[in-house]
């Protein structure tokens, strides 16, 4: 029951050590450590029946000195505390507001074992571990608990540094494959293959997302043309066969690339990471996979799983059977190349929308749709030192859909995130950029000479075939891959204001570790470090794309009666909105760019009301209702609250407030009063 708990400590907990008192930075009376009810219910079982639990905890009294002092966490009203030790020596004297606590505990004795340091603001230690995805959590926990390996990169933080405190995790020598294979009597308990095949295919995957990473094999093995055959299941059973003209697989390369977690030495452009894909992706769909591969100057080879033959052998015996005659079209390769062959495919479980096209319309649909948008850069021919690839589905080539590449978005400049370096010369960077999508009116004065059915399928291009307000946030590009998309992370909430705005973030392979790229290599986890510089990198683009949200109305008038073709170009600076009413924005010299519209380009209301309400979350807020624009303002800002009351029977003063508040708007300054980025 080993785990390791980070905090980040508070003015008030800082009274704890003597020699922040004694330096008269001390606000409160207190002299503990907080714990948060769910880290202590987490750690500690027996916590719900206790109001105390012991703790042996051994802490540093100086840079070498390291001593146990009998602690105790007390139950609280509205949390617990770690009491009975109150550091003495000036040791602590650079103990402020930021540091952290770390802790690695042993829940599993009586009393409990632990030792625990607290890390300066400016300590290596404690970039370490906010730099990495271990560390996400506490961008919405004040105290966050990580059992056992899930933080193994903290616990080699700290005892790299305090190797006095922490002893170094064993490392687990690994046998090579071949040695156990060839050891003789050797009772080896491998898992029930159609017990696996079962979890394995139950992995989460649906259909576009297992087709997708399919493709990634043939991309990582480099491949230039793709061909997804995925015919009527109505005519001839439900199969799909997924063929490249990479660089293909010898015989032993394609043995091991079915064997579930095989460990390769993966380059640099490759989307592999845990020898799970082609495996995970295909059972996800099918209860037989097979492969043809050839690679230049070696033959052709076949290699099956099938789930029948798990069943019935209960072995993990590969079949080595020809491909059927129906399917041996599907599977030709020339010189060299691999065609992944799904059959006895399961009918998907995803509801049909509407009646107006077949279920598997519908599914070519959305494979369609999902591999367009993931392998956009790949189909664009914008991933550095590849050709344009060409994936085709039943013959026909998929159109990139670029989530930013509308000629009407604005591009923002890029901020460049470090992360701890793992080796030397080996720099993780995380390169952010920030776009501003066109609004409604500039959108739909840009489409308004296409036909009807041209105009339903831009838009849902644009939106991505879901809400507009679902395409805000990030997307996460792996090896320009995308691999997830929308929302925020938690770092905010989804704005009906902010919906124009996507933000890419492009990784390669020195960041995974940080990130906490998961299996299926569709999750992540944003450091709490990385969190907080890109609150502060999108204050800026948050701003902006309000005030392009808010000109729709000023757009729609001012751009009535102009021709599609005058809509506005790309220059050098990016693109320009239509009409020439908008130019790419300025940026400063660090990279940033300043907010978007000027005043006089805001759209002016007659006489906008001023209403006090008595709650809210925000300083003030625009409202449209029948009456027209009003803006409520709320107790937030007693000034400002003030200030309407003295102009209550001033119109015109009320509405020269209005506007100035639209300016305060535009610049993101609500924001700013409530501390939020």
């Amino acid at each position: 029951m080993k785990f390791t708990i980070l905090r980040l400590l508070t003015h008030s907990e800082l009274g704890m050590f003597h020699e922040y008192r004694r330096q008269g930075k001390e606000g409160a009376k207190q002299r503990a450590i907080n714990f948060d009810w769910d880290v202590v219910d987490q750690v500690f079982p027996a916590a719900k029946d206790a109001d105390i639990i012991d703790i042996a905890c051994a802490r540093l009294e100086d840079e070498s000195t390291v001593i146990t002092v009998a602690s105790r966490l007390k139950r609280q009203h509205k949390n617990w505390r770690l009491e009975g030790d109150c550091p003495t020596t000036s040791y602590y004297s650079f103990v402020e507001p930021g540091a952290m606590f770390a802790m690695i505990v042993d829940a599993g004795t009586t009393p409990a074992k632990a030792s625990w340091v607290v890390l300066p603001v400016y300590h290596a230690a404690r970039a370490a571990i906010l730099n990495h995805g271990e560390s996400a959590r506490l961008g919405q926990s004040a105290m966050i608990a990580l059992y056992d390996d899930e933080g193994a990169h903290c616990q080699a933080v700290l005892a790299e540094h305090f190797p006095q405190l922490f002893k170094e995790a064993k490392a687990v020598s690994v046998t090579p494959q071949s040695k156990v294979y060839a050891s003789d009597g050797y009772d080896d308990v491998a898992p029930d293959p159609l017990g696996l095949f079962k979890i394995l295919a139950r992995a989460g995957h649906s259909l576009p997302s297992a087709v997708a990473d399919l493709v990634d094999n043939s991309l990582s093995h480099k491949a230039s043309e793709i061909d997804i055959t995925f015919p009527n299941p109505n005519v001839g059973g439900r199969w799909m066969c997924i063929r490249d003209d990479g660089e293909g697989m010898t015989p032993e390369g394609l043995r091991n690339a079915m064997k579930i977690g095989h460990q390769r030495d993966y380059g640099d452009a490759d989307l592999g990471k845990f020898g799970y894909g082609l495996k995970g992706a295909a059972w996800s769909q099918a209860d037989r996979l097979t492969v043809v591969s050839k690679a230049a100057g070696h033959k052709t080879d076949v290699q099956t799983w099938d789930k029948d033959h798990l069943a019935t052998t209960r072995r993990w015996e590969l079949l080595n059977d020809p491909v059927a005659p129906k399917y041996a079209a599907a599977v030709e390769i020339g010189d060299s190349g691999t065609a992944v062959l799904l059959t006895q495919m399961r009918p998907t479980m995803a509801p049909a929308k509407g009646k107006a096209e077949s279920p598997y319309a519908q599914e070519l649909a959305t494979i369609k749709a999902h591999l367009e948008l993931v392998f956009h850069r790949y189909l664009e021919g914008k991933v550095p030192g590849r050709a344009k690839v060409i994936i085709r589905l039943n013959g026909e080539p998929l159109r990139p859909n670029n989530p930013m590449g509308h000629p009407l978005t604005k591009v923002l400049n890029e901020r460049r995130i470090e992360l701890p370096e793992q080796a030397p010369d080996k720099v993780p960077v995380l390169s952010v950029r920030a776009y501003i999508t066109p609004n409604e009116a500039e959108f739909d004065e840009f489409i308004k000479s296409l036909p009807p059915l041209e105009q339903r399928v831009e838009r849902e291009r644009l939106t991505l075939n879901g809400r507009a307000n679902d395409a805000q946030g990030f997307y996460f590009y792996r090896l320009d891959r995308l691999i997830k998309w929308g929302g925020w992370e938690d770092l905010f909430a989804k704005d009906e204001h902010t919906k124009l705005l996507r933000v890419a973030v492009d990784f390669d392979r020195l960041a995974e570790e940080q990130l906490q790229v998961d299996i299926s290599k569709q999750l992540i986890r944003l450091p709490f470090a990385v969190a907080d510089i890109l609150k502060d990198y999108l204050k800026v683009p948050r701003a902006t794309a309000r005030s392009r949200y808010d000109k729709k109305s000023a757009d729609t008038a001012s751009t009535a009666g102009s021709k599609r073709g005058a809509s506005g170009t790309s220059g050098a600076g990016g693109p320009a909105t239509p009409g020439g009413g908008g130019t790419a924005t300025p940026s400063t010299s660090d990279g940033q760019p300043f907010g978007g519209t000027s005043p006089s380009s805001v759209p002016r209301k007659d006489k906008a009301a001023l209403r006090l309400v008595s709650t809210g979350s925000v300083p003030w807020e625009r409202k449209n209702g029948f009456g027209g624009e009003h803006v409520e303002v709320t107790p937030q800002v007693p000034s400002l609250v003030a200030l309407v009351q003295v102009i209550e029977k001033d119109v015109d003063a009320k509405a020269a407030l209005s506007e100035f508040l639209r300016v305060l708007e535009t610049a993101g300054v609500p924001d700013l009063l409530m501390d939020k980025p």
